[in-house]
């Protein structure tokens, strides 16, 4: 059978079975092969994820492969009874599904989820809040700007090369950029910073300055804003790093021509990761997804404050009250190898840690700990673990329960793993 069309779409064969299976610790299996859903944001690649999976568009754009719990669009579990949904198989059975250490920092539920963004057209500007922000502000009754009681760090490894808006560059840097624009709303923004550097002010506190006049500038000057910048954008450049912010400063104004944050890329930095290199993003970090494809990582929630760039609502002060405007260290993380060729990304969050394993014959994968989703990018890999096995092609993932001990994978792909993070 073909994957439903009603949305959220599933990238997976559903079964003919009953809709709703007794769910039980012996219903899923060690390894059970997973039905996941496709977001169809408009930022979205109609083709890429087709491509990816080796099958025909649904017809519209197609963004994000989602892979976890999230009860938004949570994956499902193709069982030989039917299909279960993942987060009702955890309250089953959770220390079977996650793990005694996952129930004790987490509770009954996968800390982490796993994605596949296609990224035609550039994302919102956005920030994420830490831990005590999600908590203290969330209302299940809603009226917050939070979905969800959890932080929502994540990190992406690009598959394409990828460029981001990744936090702010120093302030004397985008002082320079943003005074040699030449429009009238940049050197305001600029003579502002190098006077505030001229005080003696921090670097945060400047850039704070500097975001808050550009995301609340007033309404009825953003048409000039805009117009001016889409008409400098093209002129001369007199380094690389400008005629990139000079590019996408164009792009954004011809995309979002009512929006301030098109001066965005003079003030934040840009960064372009080739494939197979890394970037986390922790809370309050500004960022927006510009161009590229990418296995994403990320604790399982969808808390989004946006900025702008955008057609959804933005929150500025709460935008403002999170922000972190301290210039962006080295983007880039680094991986550590786990033997057999296996690497990692272990950032410093103890949801979520990813692995990436090139797999060519049989091979023993490295003891993550934990429940895992295991997706197959590219090839055709079997996962054994616990007596059972599935057979995984390109763009298709499995869940592996924390009680199904080691894993082996057979055959000639490219792995990706998410599991919880060290010290979880």
């Amino acid at each position: 059978m073909t994957a439903p069309t009603r949305e959220p779409k599933s990238d997976s064969p559903q079964p003919v079975a009953a809709a709703s299976p007794q769910v039980s610790e012996a219903l899923v299996p060690p390894v059970t092969l997973m039905s996941n859903p496709v977001r169809d944001y408009d930022w979205g690649s109609p083709s890429i994820l087709a491509a990816l999976q080796g099958r025909e568009p649904h017809g519209g754009p197609e963004a994000e492969l989602w892979m976890g719990g999230h009860p938004s669009s949570p994956s499902g579990l193709l069982t030989e009874s039917g299909e279960v949904p993942l987060p009702d198989a955890v309250a089953a059975a959770p220390a079977a599904m996650v793990g005694d250490a996952v129930l004790g920092r987490f509770g009954a539920r996968l800390p982490f989820m796993l994605k596949v963004l296609a990224v035609a057209r550039p994302l919102s500007l956005q920030v994420h809040p830490d831990a005590a922000r999600a908590l203290k502000i969330y209302d299940p009754e809603g009226g917050t700007p939070y979905v969800d009681q959890y932080p929502k760090p994540e990190l992406v490894v690009a598959v394409d090369e990828m460029e981001a808006l990744f936090g702010f560059r120093p302030a004397a840097e985008a002082a320079a950029l943003l005074g040699g624009f030449g429009t009238p709303q940049a050197s305001a923004l600029a003579d502002a910073l190098t006077a505030s550097i001229a005080a003696g002010e921090s670097d945060r506190a400047a850039l704070h300055a500097a975001f808050t006049r550009l995301v609340t500038w007033p309404a009825d000057g953003v048409p000039a804003l805009v117009a001016a910048a889409a008409a400098t954008a093209s002129s001369p450049a007199s380094s690389p790093a400008e005629a990139d912010a000079r590019r996408w400063v164009a792009e954004l104004a011809r995309l979002h021509p009512r929006d301030p944050l098109v001066l965005a890329p003079l003030l934040l930095g840009l960064i372009r990761l080739a494939p197979g290199e890394a970037a986390f993003v922790p809370a309050g970090l500004p960022h927006a997804y510009l161009s590229g494809c990418a296995v994403e990582v990320l604790a399982a929630s969808d808390n989004i404050v946006r900025a702008g760039l955008t057609s959804k609502a933005v929150d500025v002060p709460e935008l403002l009250e999170i922000v972190d405007c301290r210039p962006s260290p080295q983007p880039r993380t680094e991986p550590v190898e786990l033997g057999g060729g296996e690497i990692a990304w272990q950032p410093p969050v103890a949801d979520f840690r990813l692995t990436r394993l090139q797999v060519a014959g049989e091979v023993a994968a490295a003891d993550v700990g934990g429940p895992q989703i295991v997706l197959c990018l590219r090839g055709s890999v079997t996962v054994r673990a616990g007596g059972a096995e599935v057979a995984l092609t390109g763009g298709h993932s499995a869940f592996v329960t924390a009680s199904a001990g080691p894993v082996t994978l057979t055959g000639a792909g490219e792995i990706y793993r998410a599991a919880p993070g060290v010290g979880a």
